[in-house]
């Protein structure tokens, strides 16, 4: 979820969500584990990479089923295979936070959503969606942050691309009614967390280097403490390009 409220090892995170799912379908399609891994990793890679025809309008789990049925023979929009996955996501998940994931709120993202509340500003949860729902609730259960005042939280289910792609940023943008210039993204990825092309949403960058195109950059915590110099950065960005 950007990892700008959660801490996570998000490599070890990916390698064993991926690992058990493989497993799974190999095993619900009694086909070989390393084929199958092979096939979904393959199928990820292109979500990720949004690599399908402009006028594709699936969403992100629309493509994932479809592709695993076509490459695996598995079809996971079967109520019964669909409930496994489910379980798994929701009952399973959940406890393979060990020491290696290492999951948990990242310093500052509480007092951070605060301050966004407390100025009485909309608040929406933009993670990359190449997970079911029940997954982001997962992590997000980890960082404490199911309770958290999120407007719209995204997932594969309710987009039809992937970061960096300016058509997810914009898409989500149309459901919450607003324009591209009256948005702040938060991110700390340099480069999924800047819209491709760009499109007009400024970014506060709370992640390692120096990427372009900042508004506002520093540690989430300093997002939280210097709030009102984000928002003022955010307006002097806004009337400068209004004027450009």
């Amino acid at each position: 979820m950007d990892e700008t409220l959660l801490s996570i090892n998000l490599n070890a995170f990916i390698l064993r969500y991926f690992k058990d799912v493989s497993s799974m379908l190999a095993d619900i399609g009694r086909r070989s584990r390393g084929g199958t891994m092979a096939r979904l990793g393959t199928i990820l890679v292109d979500l990720n990479a949004n690599r399908r025809n402009s006028t594709d309008n699936r969403t992100n789990l629309e493509f994932y089923q479809e592709e695993v049925e076509r490459r695996c023979g598995i079809c996971l929009s079967d109520p019964l295979i669909y409930e496994a996955f489910t379980y798994y996501d929701r009952e399973v998940l959940p406890y393979k936070n060990d020491e290696l994931i290492n999951a948990h709120a990242m310093p500052g993202a509480h007092a951070a959503l605060q301050a966004v509340q407390d100025a009485g500003l909309r608040c929406a949860l933009f993670t990359n969606p190449s997970f079911p729902q029940g997954v982001i609730e997962c992590r997000m259960g980890w960082g404490d942050l199911a309770d958290a005042p999120f407007e719209l939280v995204t997932h594969m289910g309710n987009a039809t691309r992937c970061k960096p792609d300016a058509t997810y940023y914009l898409e989500q943008l149309q459901v919450m009614g607003l324009e591209p210039h009256e948005v702040l993204m938060v991110g700390n990825d340099p480069k999924r967390d800047f819209p491709s092309p760009a499109c007009g949403i400024q970014t506060a960058y709370v992640g390692q280097g120096k990427p372009n195109r900042v508004t506002w950059r520093g540690t989430m915590e300093g997002f939280a403490r210097d709030f009102n110099a984000v928002v003022e950065a955010f307006y002097e960005h806004q009337v400068a390009d209004e004027l450009s």
